[in-house]
């Protein structure tokens, strides 16, 4: 894949060169779908030729959505494009125009002006951003199964997995429309790459690269940020030398000050709102004003829990199960207003849900695999953060959708739990 992006920055480069000549670059656009796809399928043939099929039928599939959606939402149109794809494009252009809009808060934040760096360089072409979101997609899943081969996860189980990345309808969505979904999830995933290379061979390398490339992650949407308290967890108790966690007096203590830290942040975000790593918990202040107004706010016609009163903390402790499970499985089945709810559910939600049960039941396997315990504590933080924010099903689809990569990764070493 890195071929591939090479050429991606050539034909970024030629757009810049062109556009002083042709302002229209389709028929460029078009050429280079045509060598990165050819350059894709050599690259699965080489490196992964196990999953060739699979991950080409993939990105033949997001492709295909991708030109419904730009040229025939008569026929179909896709699901989530709208609204925020329309204004992510919008905004796009407009720092495209004028980039001084680069230091100033826009409608969508750093991917709006990451879109607008786009649109400088290339010239105003929907389709070249569009189909990044798909190239993004197919290195997020060859990223894991990178990790897969790195943690020795059985053949078997990567070939299960792979077909649901490849596949899980939100992923094939979302990689294909003009969201910033793509981008977070790539982030994540080479975030937790670093990770595994830290835990696996002890890489102090990997473990700045990972935190690094998670607080990247974070500059597109703030609430990301849960997954360092799991990684953080892993660098203060995991030991390599005894492939377990040890919890000493000199350990507890810097991890229980983080945790406390963090906590106070949730409950007083107006501390650290002036720093553009919290741009996101901001925005959510501004239009709920109070920590509690901000969990008890319901807007649009999908919004649930739409009865909750919460007042003090105690409340929230105590309410923040039930969120964070309408967060990961909503529209419930008992909220479906329509045939498209029905199947955000069974599509998605359910298998949110069902992934939550196994863990459940699985708990006992964190002793023999603390990779498992830590990607679960980042898992559930950011769960957390999230579901006590968010109280509209189709908000929530879109946002849990950043944890898909780290879920495969978790499922991936809890199947594999019975080999070394």
């Amino acid at each position: 894949m890195l071929y591939i992006w090479i050429v991606t920055l050539i034909y970024m480069l030629l757009g810049n060169a062109l556009d002083a000549h042709a302002t229209d670059t389709t028929y460029l656009t078009v050429t280079f779908i045509c060598i990165t796809a050819i350059l894709l399928s050599f690259a699965l043939m080489v490196g992964y030729t196990e999953f060739f099929l699979v991950l080409f039928a993939s990105f033949l599939a997001r492709l295909g959505l991708l030109l419904m959606d730009l040229y025939r939402p008569d026929i179909f149109e896709i699901p989530h494009s709208g609204t925020d794809t329309e204004n992510f494009y919008a905004t796009g252009l407009l720092v495209a125009d004028d980039l001084s809009l680069l230091g100033e808060s826009i409608y969508g934040g750093t991917y709006s002006q990451m879109l607008g760096l786009l649109f400088n360089v290339y010239g105003d072409d929907r389709l070249f951003v569009q189909y990044l979101n798909i190239m993004l997609a197919i290195t997020a899943i060859l990223i894991v199964i990178k990790i897969f081969r790195m943690i020795g996860v059985p053949h078997r189980i990567q070939l299960i997995l792979v077909l649901l990345m490849a596949f899980f309808p939100h992923s094939l969505i979302f990689s294909s429309i003009l969201l910033r979904e793509s981008v977070i999830s790539l982030l994540v995933v080479l975030s937790l790459y670093f990770f595994a290379r830290w835990f696996t061979y002890r890489e102090r390398s990997g473990a700045i690269m990972s935190v690094v490339l998670l607080l990247t992650a974070a500059a597109f949407h703030s609430a990301i940020i849960g997954v360092l308290i799991g990684y953080l967890f892993g660098f203060i108790f995991y030991k390599h030398d005894k492939q377990a966690f040890r919890f000493t007096v000199t350990s507890v203590i810097p991890f229980s000050i983080f945790a406390l830290l963090m906590t106070y942040i949730l409950v007083f975000p107006g501390i650290v709102m002036g720093l553009p790593l919290f741009n996101k918990f901001q925005q959510v202040m501004d239009n709920n004003e109070t920590l509690y107004g901000a969990i008890t706010a319901s807007r649009g016609d999908t919004a649930y829990l739409t009865g909750l009163e919460v007042n003090n903390l105690f409340q929230v402790a105590l309410f923040s199960p039930i969120k964070v499970i309408y967060f990961i499985s909503s529209p419930m089945p008992w909220d479906v207003r329509n045939f498209e709810d029905m199947i955000s559910f069974f599509l998605d939600g359910a298998f949110y849900l069902l992934t939550l049960i196994l863990f459940i039941r699985n708990f006992e396997t964190i002793r023999r695999r603390p990779l498992l315990g830590i990607l679960l504590l980042g898992i559930m933080a950011g769960w957390l953060i999230f579901g006590l924010g968010i109280s509209n099903a189709g908000t929530a689809l879109r946002h849990r959708f950043k944890f898909f990569y780290i879920i495969i990764v978790a499922l991936g070493v809890l199947m594999s739990k019975g080999r070394k």
